[in-house]
């Protein structure tokens, strides 16, 4: 006699648990996708815990109710996935959910206690990584107390390093500068670099308070809705 859909479906579970829970075999494994075992060891090869790890993936998955869950069961908001995970710089969590425009994460983490104003080993802040996120995303970290001319060890500043980056990209806001976000929302200072590759337009793209600014610049008009 064959098997019911219901045993099916509960084997497959397992088989899916099981491959799971053979990933981080005790500790010797991981979940995340850049860890590597082979890295020598030293004072900043660390690996985070069990928690921490599923943190990372919520926040990439954008689930954040699993997001709150990792969070609640202990997961460190402020862990530097460094050389242990492939990155000799270094990324916290909240640096993950600046970049990738994972707005309530991010809201998510910074209540927990993560720090708005960490500066990774190689001279990134957290506000660098906003930029990628969008609009949002930097209005939020200013929010929670991010320094919006905190002049990194490179003498970089976010304004100078918004100037180098132009336009968005990944999140399509079109014809907005972040260099114009910072600006509207306080920021006055220019660092040293990096060196910013050709010139824009001198008009500002940001401005929510005008009635008359729209988010996207000669394409299809829909309202920006500001955080």
């Amino acid at each position: 006699m064959g098997s019911t859909i219901e045993e099916v479906m509960r084997r497959r579970q397992k088989e899916a648990a099981d491959a799971y829970e053979a990933m981080w075999a005790n500790g010797a494994g991981s979940h995340h996708p850049d860890y590597d075992p082979e890295v020598p060891p030293g004072p900043r090869v660390v690996k985070a815990d069990r928690a921490t790890e599923e943190l990372y993936g919520a926040i990439v998955r954008n689930d954040l109710h699993a997001v709150y869950d990792k969070i609640d069961a202990g997961a460190d908001v402020n862990f530097v996935f460094g050389p242990a995970y492939s990155c000799p710089e270094g990324y916290t969590p909240l640096m993950v959910a600046a970049h990738r425009g994972r707005l309530e994460a991010a809201r998510a983490l910074l209540r927990a206690g993560a720090d708005p104003n960490y500066v990774n080993y190689g001279g990134d802040s957290v506000l660098f990584w906003a930029i990628d996120g969008g609009p949002a995303l930097i209005k939020l970290l200013l929010d929670y107390g991010a320094d919006a001319d905190a002049v990194t060890p490179r003498g970089w500043t976010a304004l100078s390093y918004a100037k180098a980056k132009g336009k968005y990209g990944a999140v399509e806001d079109k014809g907005i500068y972040p260099e114009d976000v910072l600006l509207y929302y306080g920021a006055k200072v220019y660092g040293e670099g990096p060196p910013a590759l050709g010139t824009r337009s001198p008009r500002h793209s940001y401005n929510p308070a005008d009635p008359s600014f729209l988010r996207e610049r000669g394409s299809y008009q829909n309202p920006f809705a500001e955080p």
